[in-house]
């Protein structure tokens, strides 16, 4: 299953290009996160067709953060108008999954 990432990125034209496209731009954790994520969705038995956008976002930590750094998925659902947020590691590990706003998924806590 697919999902529509919304995420800070550059569109690179020139196929030798692709590779400056390093792992710790959101727009490649956004496709190398995405199985996680879908997982993560499944297993809180929200449908695809419920995702209205996922965004995800570099969050740094402390004074080196080029490489202490985590994924925040945001993800949009139609049903409600707050966000599911999922924080994973820099490898895409899932930490912390809440909702916020008025989302709610049961037995998650909620901000």
């Amino acid at each position: 299953m697919l999902f529509r990432i919304l995420a800070f990125a550059c569109l690179i034209s020139l196929p030798a290009a692709a590779s400056l496209l390093a792992a710790s731009t959101p727009a490649a954790a956004a496709l190398q996160c995405e199985a996680q994520i879908n997982e993560s969705l499944a297993g809180m038995s929200i449908p695809q067709d419920d995702v209205k956008s996922v965004r995800v976002m570099r969050r740094g930590k402390g004074a080196k953060s080029a490489t202490n750094y985590t994924w925040d998925a945001w993800v949009r659902r139609n049903s409600c108008s707050g966000y599911v947020m999922i924080h994973m590691t820099r490898t895409c590990m899932i930490q912390q999954v809440y909702t916020t706003g008025d989302c709610r998924v049961d037995g998650m806590q909620r901000y």
